[in-house]
């Protein structure tokens, strides 16, 4: 398991390009803000440039995953844990019949390794971990950073409902054109909070644009 400042650093450079890939919001270096992207010209690319289509589907998921990871993210670097030690099955590396039948009868016959849980979206906002018994991820960051109740209300309210409607739609099923009456959430919910969210990084939200630019060595630095 990473130290607090280096898994919070991966969490929240992986977020941010999981977000601009979904071409729903865009980070802006000169104002050091997260900009929602034109509806015309969403449309445009995600049937252009990801999938004609599949795109905003695919898009949808890419902007909730990022949203996830930006919040586990920033709550990592200011130390509020929200992780676990798991213990896993490991990769198969032997014929895969064999594998897979003993592993049917007792996967841990073929081998563990430790894993780490990061829990899920309704841990960082109303659900304490089983695995870690430790109270919701998003309140606990909020003590630490000494949020306005605005802030405290505005986030919860978006990661309650991303969790409950959105990314628990698109991570089970496909339903047509659905997608399409949530945008306007993007830019009137969700950039604010990403930009609040940004706002409490080490050195404010301009650290965003140092560690996208370092993020490949440094990535590199740590495996």
């Amino acid at each position: 398991m990473y130290t607090y400042d280096i898994d919070g650093r991966l969490q929240v450079t992986a977020g941010i390009s999981l977000l601009e890939c979904s071409r729903l919001v865009r980070w802006c270096s000169d104002g050091a803000q997260f900009l929602p992207v034109p509806h015309e010209t969403f449309e445009f690319s995600w049937r252009k440039d990801v999938d004609p289509v599949f795109g905003r589907l695919i898009c949808w998921i890419n902007f909730s995953a990022g949203a996830e990871m930006l919040a586990k993210g920033v709550c990592l670097l200011h130390q509020v844990e929200i992780r676990s030690s798991q213990i896993v099955p490991a990769y198969p590396s032997e014929d895969l019949a064999a594998w897979s039948a003993a592993y049917l009868k007792d996967w841990k016959s073929v081998g563990t390794m430790v894993g780490v849980n990061y829990g899920t979206l309704r841990n960082l906002v109303d659900q304490t971990n089983p695995k870690t018994k430790l109270p919701p991820g998003l309140p606990r960051l909020f003590d630490k950073v000494n949020a306005p109740p605005s802030d405290r209300d505005l986030i919860l309210a978006a990661y309650g409902i991303l969790a409950s409607t959105i990314r628990n739609r698109d991570a089970h099923a496909y339903v047509p054109n659905v997608r399409d009456h949530h945008f306007p959430l993007v830019g009137q919910l969700f950039a604010r909070c990403f930009n609040i969210l940004a706002s409490w990084l080490p050195g404010g939200p301009g650290t965003l644009d140092v560690w996208r630019q370092e993020a490949r060595q440094f990535n590199a630095s740590i495996l």
